[in-house]
């Protein structure tokens, strides 16, 4: 069970879903500690660490309570998280049959280094990566609205790379979070999130990259600018 004033270790990249998880847990109480990991190549980067210094401060003119529950991001770059082999290898067996992201090797490898065993990631209904883990899941209760996480006895590729990440928004669609921010007062601040890997020159999205492309296609097309699409 978790108390209000335990730390919620949350991957934060300022997009939808973990922007969603991180009002949903300042909403309830809790204090968070976010995680950024620096992709070598990604273009995006300088613009996530923005928003998510643009969403600092917004909280902190609309309620500086909130605000400071936010620990100081932990920045860890790419270059400085060793592949665990294990991990590596499972990755390499489920592409063999589905699609799932080069990134989570990183992300499983660092919660394995860093000793973090309840990393929050935000990966949604209409994930690609939800159905990579959707059979290895239960569903864990607690007094904030619990959370899923994969099985104890899971013993397969899948519970190897996400064994050490808990899963809170895996049954909420981006349009679910759009409702229950309207509802609970914070879609302001879902507005100033961001998604596209590659900002055109004057930063915008470029409306042609995956995450463009999964924003339009799960509902919230009206966030790809006109002149992109």
């Amino acid at each position: 069970m978790h108390s209000n004033n335990e730390v919620a270790n949350l991957l934060w990249t300022s997009g939808w879903d973990s922007t969603y998880r991180l009002m949903d847990l300042l909403s309830k109480g809790r204090t968070v500690q976010p995680y950024y990991i620096c992709f070598r190549l990604r273009k995006s980067t300088q613009m996530e660490l923005n928003r998510m210094d643009e969403i600092r401060a917004y909280l902190g003119r609309k309620d500086p309570a909130l605000a400071n529950a936010i620990s100081p991001t932990i920045v860890v770059a790419q270059k400085f998280i060793r592949k665990v082999p294990a991990i590596r290898e499972s990755y390499e067996s489920i592409i063999q049959n589905h699609y799932l992201g080069k990134q989570y090797v990183l992300l499983a490898s660092y919660a394995l280094q860093s000793g973090i065993s309840n990393l929050e990631l935000s990966i949604h209904a209409d994930d690609k990566a939800r159905h990579v883990i959707k059979d290895e899941v239960e569903f864990r209760d607690d007094q904030h609205g619990g959370y899923y996480k994969i099985r104890d006895d899971a013993d397969s590729p899948a519970a190897t790379i996400f064994k050490n990440f808990v899963f809170p928004v895996l049954q909420l669609s981006k349009l679910d979070m759009q409702e229950s921010a309207a509802e609970r007062g914070f879609l302001d601040v879902m507005e100033l999130t961001w998604f596209c890997h590659n900002p055109t020159p004057d930063g915008q999205p470029c409306g042609t990259c995956n995450p463009c492309n999964y924003t339009r296609n799960e509902g919230l097309g009206r966030r790809v600018p006109k002149v992109s699409r």
